[in-house]
């Protein structure tokens, strides 16, 4: 021995960290989704909530995994999609990025970088267990509005979600850096 100590500890890699990250990333979504169910919140705050906890959650996947994903919006539905060599496809009936039909009354709109888009309505159910389901079958040509990236970023957007009674909408804002807000609607005035 040369009478120098050799110290064998070990840190951790910036993949192990991230990998962690992703883990309670994942686990800390899926508890606020299903709280927000959960409660007797008015179905477009629940609505807005669970989408706001879905777009956070895929853009922290899209960072982690290194893939880019990407949201289409329709006036009663949304759906997250992945790009897979340059095609979008969605994600199955079993994934918490599924095809997600709103609850009746409530409806989405969608701003993009200031400008209002047109948002079509969903197509009709299947009739009968032998067709392919919506959420494995995305539209031709049809590509996401909004861009989930790999590298944090997202297209600029604000989605409002209505109900009927209700005049003001919760607001789902996404910054281009990746940030995403909820905005809740200000009581009215007495």
């Amino acid at each position: 021995m040369n009478g120098s100590a050799t110290v064998t500890g070990r840190g951790f890699t910036l993949v192990e960290i991230l990998v962690v990250l992703l883990i309670v990333g994942i686990l800390t979504g899926i508890a606020v989704l299903s709280l927000s169910a959960i409660g007797r919140a008015p179905r477009r705050e629940q609505t807005a909530r669970h989408l706001a906890g879905l777009i956070e959650l895929a853009s922290q996947q899209a960072i982690t995994q290194g893939e880019q994903l990407g949201l289409r919006i329709a006036r009663h539905h949304y759906t997250f999609v992945r790009d897979d060599h340059g095609r979008w496809k969605s994600f199955g009936s079993s994934s918490i990025y599924r095809t997600r039909h709103l609850p009746g009354g409530v409806h989405l709109t969608l701003l993009l970088r200031g400008t209002p888009i047109v948002l079509h309505a969903p197509p009709p159910p299947p009739k009968s267990k032998h067709h392919r389901s919506a959420a494995h079958t995305p539209a031709r040509g049809s590509l996401p509005q909004i861009l989930i990236l790999s590298n944090g970023e997202l297209s600029g957007f604000e989605i409002d979600v209505y109900e009927n009674g209700h005049r003001h909408p919760f607001r789902i804002r996404g910054n281009p850096t990746g940030r995403i807000s909820l905005v809740t609607p200000r009581p009215a005035r007495s």
